[in-house]
């Protein structure tokens, strides 16, 4: 994100007016407004990548996906946000341009906006009840983390190697369909920061 482009505080019907005026996305946070930069090749390619495997996967279920083109509102925040991919499902909330309650939220990482969404935003993002499962998917390295619910705001970690597993939602992704033509460096391929087993974060 960028710095705040204004610095009088926005209601939400200016902020809408202001995107459709401008043509360009825009989180929201209180009345502050930031301006998203745009994505790599990698980056698209993994977010459609996994927006196509969920909706295969959750076919004739109560659910619904959405890529980067809607917006999700974190209420107890008053936040809006674009998530890579987010999945609605009984509990979800619809409104037109924004949606509330998904039980499922992924970001693909940048070197720009990784310590933002492992840090602040998942704070965010835990504040909403229904949300089960935040994956981060490392568009650098074959590499993602899974946060997944457990109990109250106990959200346990695991970094698998072969699949991502929503039991849940009764949903299976392998690693090789995540980045399904997508190329890395030879320097992209460093590990770093894997965890080994499970941890879990309260």
């Amino acid at each position: 994100m960028s710095s705040v482009l204004k610095q009088n505080r926005l209601t939400h019907e200016e902020y809408f007016a202001l995107e459709q005026a401008e043509d360009q996305r825009y989180e929201y946070h209180a009345g502050e407004v930031f301006a998203m930069a745009g994505g790599t090749e990698s980056h698209a390619l993994i977010s459609m990548n996994i927006g196509a495997a969920l909706v295969n996967a959750l076919r004739g279920k109560p659910c619904r996906v959405y890529g980067a083109d809607i917006k999700l509102y974190v209420r107890d925040f008053d936040k809006f946000c674009y998530p890579d991919v987010q999945v609605l499902c009984e509990k979800g909330i619809r409104h037109g341009v924004y949606v509330e309650n998904p039980v499922l939220v992924v970001e693909v990482l940048s070197n720009s906006t990784e310590s933002y969404e492992r840090g602040l935003k998942f704070e965010q993002y835990r504040s909403i009840e229904s949300l089960q499962y935040y994956l981060l998917v490392d568009q650098n390295r074959k590499h993602v983390d899974l946060y997944e619910q457990e109990s109250g705001q106990r959200w346990a970690l695991t970094s698998p190697t072969d699949s991502v597993v929503f039991s849940d939602l009764d949903i299976k992704l392998e690693l090789d369909d995540i980045y399904r033509q997508v190329g890395f460096s030879i320097t992209d391929n460093i590990p770093s920061r894997d965890v080994i087993g499970k941890q879990t974060i309260e």
